[in-house]
Order: structure tokens, then C-alpha cells, then sequence
């Protein structure tokens, strides 16, 4: 089987990936749902953007990477998305904006331009070693017991990270990477509670 691109991991970025990557795109998944981490977020309503977004809001190596991303697709272009999509909101605390409804009106809207190109998806799908051909990239993919070997002109790596293990969430993108010779910041937490032991008050 041969596909122009293959996109790892049915989450936020991997299905708008999806919807902006050309004909003939196939996205895996080894969840039983896509978008999941959508789901939760925002107490189940999802905070999709923040007016307020700017390249100094991120933290990075690389700040030249956030001014180039974000000039290129503004909150506002996603605040576009949503409208068309019918899909009703509201503002919260310095600029957050929420669903009024579910998050998961934002999963299906984001399954819904997937459908407009006609991008595949195959969930509780096994990824195997990735290897690059001259091609492109080959793999073997296992779904219901049935392995497929597949090969793709253009991989797209969007499985997320390691910061819901509860979930699934693996560190199988920072394997692949390492793979393939990338370098790897050291991850660590960002968004999570602070505890303190009873003998430190």
C-alpha cells in the first residue's frame, strides 16, 4: 500500500495536518477515538485559542520559529474555521475562548475538513519501525490483527507528547526522531500542579 503522506497521530495538529496536506493522506492512530486530548480539554468545552496570542507568549530555542508559525496562521484564522462551522463560543479571562456546547463540536468540525479532502484514518492502528527509502519512508502498519506494509512519499511525525500516559500519550515521537538523527531537548513539565511535602511548611 502507498500513500503521498502519512500523518502519525489523530490529535489537533495531526488532523488539521490532514486537512491542509494534499490528496491521498493517510493518519494513524492507535486510540479508539481521535482528537482526545481535544475532548478533555477546557473542562470538556475546549479553550481552542487566545485572542491575545503572540510569538512572546511561547518559549523557545528558536523564537524566530513562533514569529514564522503564527504569521503564517493567526488565531484569527482559526476563530474563521470555527465561525464557519457554526460552532458557538465565548471569551473568558484575557481573551480564552471556549466552546459554548462540547469540545467535541471542535474534533468534528476538524473530522469534517479531513472529509473534505478525503484524508483516511485508521485508529487503534500500530506504527512499526519507520524506515527512509529513496522514495520516501516505509512502514507496517498493524489494524485488527492484519498487518499492512505501507510506504509514503511524505511523513508527518504528530503524535504529541508524554503528558497524559493515562490517555495512551507515549514518548514515541522522541523515538522517531532520534531515529532519524534529530536532536531532542529534554522534556520536561510544563503545565502541571505544585506539591509540597508536609514537612517543608
Amino acid at each position: 500500500m502507498h500513500v503521498n503522506t502519512l500523518i502519525l497521530g489523530a490529535g489537533a495538529a495531526g488532523m488539521m495536518c490532514a486537512a491542509h496536506a494534499g490528496v491521498d493522506v493517510l493518519v494513524v492512530d492507535h486510540a479508539k477515538a481521535p482528537g482526545e486530548k481535544i475532548r478533555i480539554s477546557g473542562g470538556g468545552r475546549c479553550n481552542f485559542t487566545n485572542t491575545g496570542t503572540t510569538p512572546a507568549q511561547f518559549l523557545s530555542q528558536n523564537p524566530h520559529f513562533a514569529k514564522s508559525a503564527l504569521k503564517r496562521y493567526t488565531q484569527w484564522d482559526f476563530i474563521s474555521l470555527v465561525a464557519d462551522h457554526a460552532i458557538p463560543y465565548h471569551e473568558k479571562t484575557l481573551g480564552q475562548l471556549f466552546c459554548d456546547n462540547s469540545a467535541k463540536d471542535i474534533v468534528a468540525m476538524l473530522r469534517t475538513q479531513m472529509d473534505r479532502v478525503q484524508a483516511r484514518l485508521w485508529l487503534q492502528t500500530d506504527v512499526g519501525e519507520i524506515t527512509k527509502t529513496d522514495a520516501g519512508f516505509a512502514t507496517t502498519l498493524t489494524r485488527d490483527g492484519t498487518q499492512t506494509r505501507l510506504t509514503a512519499k511524505n511523513l508527518v511525525v504528530a503524535c504529541g507528547g508524554k503528558s497524559i500516559p493515562k490517555m495512551g500519550a507515549t514518548g514515541r515521537a522522541y523515538q522517531i526522531a532520534r531515529d532519524f538523527g534529530l536532536g531532542i531537548i529534554t522534556p520536561r513539565a510544563g503545565l502541571v500542579p505544585l506539591t509540597f511535602s508536609d514537612d517543608k511548611f
